[in-house]
């Protein structure tokens, strides 16, 4: 059989070599029965009579083998084989070469183990597929002569194809190749596919068995990492940038083909680890098979200095990147763009920011019973700011502080609305905030003047009549006193009513009027049913109806280019001259 010259080959001892290099730390090898169940939770249809049948058939073996020496008083010791070789002693032999036969043994032998990298599961996965035959026999039955069929003739020519294919895939050294090859750079690149592309692990451990012990304790990643040097690899695996490009596609396409949740993988990138491997069957199976791509990604940056592309983006052709690929170079914001296209961004669409928790209590309110849900459900985070000095800033700069907040929020695509009293500087905000440019953008203003909501009184005044004002005083003072609608009218009449309506509280009831529980009372008898005026013509139930509006007018943006028109409309703010 011909042999591509831009396929890859196996380089000679590459076992022994993967294990004198100590390249099975980061990413441990695996014992036959550990193997086996690795491979049956990613869907591969195994177990150990068929593994070692494979073997014997010269199909698939591990990377190598060991056997328990006579009389031994201690394991095989793979960091220190120097002092220790076993490979040297011959109870340990690499089976990575189909060409040097070895002893297989029987499936019942536990004299000797065979231990196995997890990126043969690909290779492994191709045999089982090449030498599986599926038969449907409702064919056969819809056929008249199913009773003349020549069965003997028919699996005959069965075995003679599935004895050409392994002959094939005895001489095929490609898929053995690519296994042993990312086994042998796991040390340097498998912590990188450990990741949520935020964080990462260097999972160093302790392995005994009954044949050997792997110690890494004083094993240092940082080290290895600074000393790495790739082209000892491209030398030992004659690669070029063809071979090892192929190699990566063909890993890639079969990871993409087998993954149920291939459309999810920018999503899925971001989950971390942990989580992942819960996924079942070919799920986690294209997890592995993902990981092994990514390694030879990484190796081909290092030796040719480009970036193929991402693994789910191999086949097919792009023409836009969603998001961009520069935008991918800040994983935050990449990350940003993926949830918002996958509608996960927690991220509020508005932000009303009001005076201080009495508005938050009564907003709160009618969310649940006017518009049947939280506020978060419609993407609305309330701010309660405390009072409207402090939301104006200090005596040197009564605007800037708020307005920065606005500004920035806006800049992150979240609206943001203001209902304040008409207090003090609040006037003043709105008439500054007209005139604010933001400090994101060249041609744009921070906001919009219909942005700032200033009642004419108060937020109680504004929205309850002086007899419902009159009312919940008198229900929080209980039975200190009563107040009448003519008190509040009159109250309503002074420069600061607010002001005016506590006093005159602590002058009947000698105690602090506390405006949560008068919220609290007010807010009963806008929605009690009984309430002489309509709910939906109060003026702030009328301002929440246009707020939810306009986050209902706010989809996130999954492209830097869309944000950036977000960003120069008059959705957000008024054009600049």
């Amino acid at each position: 059989m011909k042999i591509s010259q831009n396929t890859l080959t196996l380089p000679p001892n590459i076992g022994r070599t993967i294990v004198r290099k100590s390249a099975l730390i980061a990413c441990p090898l695996l014992g036959t029965d550990k193997f086996i169940k690795f491979c049956k939770d990613r869907s591969l249809p195994l177990n150990r009579k068929r593994l070692i049948g494979l073997e014997r058939l010269g199909l698939f073996a591990p990377v190598y083998r060991v056997r328990t020496p006579p009389r031994a008083k201690r394991s095989f010791v793979l960091l220190s084989i120097k002092e220790n070789d076993w490979f040297r002693k011959g109870w340990a032999w690499d089976t990575t070469s189909i060409q040097d036969s070895h002893t297989v043994p029987d499936t019942k032998d536990q004299n000797q183990e065979g231990y196995y990298s997890i990126f043969q599961l690909a290779h492994l996965d191709f045999i089982l597929n090449s030498m599986t035959l599926s038969v449907h026999m409702d064919g056969f039955l819809e056929t008249k002569e199913t009773r003349d069929i020549d069965w003997n003739k028919n699996g005959k020519k069965w075995m003679e194809i599935f004895e050409d294919s392994a002959n094939m895939l005895r001489e095929h050294e490609h898929r053995r190749s690519r296994a042993l090859l990312c086994q042998f750079i796991s040390n340097r690149y498998y912590p990188y596919t450990q990741s949520d592309q935020r964080t990462g692990k260097v999972s160093v451990k302790l392995y005994v068995d009954r044949w050997i012990i792997v110690n890494p304790m004083n094993w240092d990643w940082e080290e290895y990492a600074r000393c790495w040097k790739p082209r000892q690899t491209e030398k030992l695996f004659q690669l070029t940038a063809e071979k090892l490009r192929r190699a990566y596609e063909g890993l890639a396409v079969m990871q993409e083909s087998c993954d149920p949740m291939a459309r999810w993988y920018q999503l899925i990138q971001f989950i971390p680890i942990r989580e992942r491997n819960k996924l079942k069957g070919n799920a986690l199976k294209a997890e592995a098979l993902r990981t092994g791509a990514h390694m030879l990604r990484l190796l081909y940056k290092d030796l040719y200095g480009d970036n193929l592309p991402h693994p789910n983006e191999v086949t097919g052709t792009i023409i836009n990147h969603v998001p961009e690929l520069e935008v991918r170079r800040d994983t935050r914001r990449y990350l940003e763009f993926v949830a918002n296209r996958y509608g996960v961004n927690p991220q509020p669409k508005l932000c009303l920011l009001v005076e201080g928790p009495s508005e938050e209590l009564v907003i709160q309110r009618i969310f649940d019973s006017y518009f049947g849900a939280h506020p978060g459900k419609f993407g609305i985070e309330i701010i309660p700011l405390g009072s409207v000095d402090n939301a104006t800033g200090g005596r040197q700069d009564r605007y800037r502080a708020i307005l920065r907040l606005v500004d920035y929020l806006h800049h992150n695509q979240t609206f943001t609305f203001l209902i304040l009293d008409n207090e003090n500087y609040a006037k003043r905000l709105k008439n500054a905030a007209k005139e604010a440019k933001s400090i994101h953008g060249i041609r744009r203003y921070v906001t919009r003047g219909e942005y700032i909501k200033i009642w004419c009184q108060s937020f109680e005044l504004d929205n309850f009549s002086a007899t419902e004002v009159a009312a919940a005083l008198s229900v929080v003072a209980q039975d200190r006193a009563c107040f009448t609608r003519s008190e509040v009218i009159t109250c309503t009449k002074d420069k600061n009513p607010n002001a005016r309506l506590s006093e005159l509280y602590k002058k009947k009831t000698g105690g602090g009027l506390s405006k949560l529980k008068l919220a609290e009372q007010l807010v009963n008898r806008m929605l009690d049913k009984k309430s002489q005026r309509k709910i939906n013509n109060r003026p702030l139930v009328k301002t929440l109806e246009r707020v939810t509006k306009l986050a209902a007018r706010n989809p996130f943006p999954t492209m830097l280019d869309v944000w950036e028109r977000n960003q120069s409309s008059k959705l957000l703010s008024k054009r600049g001259r």
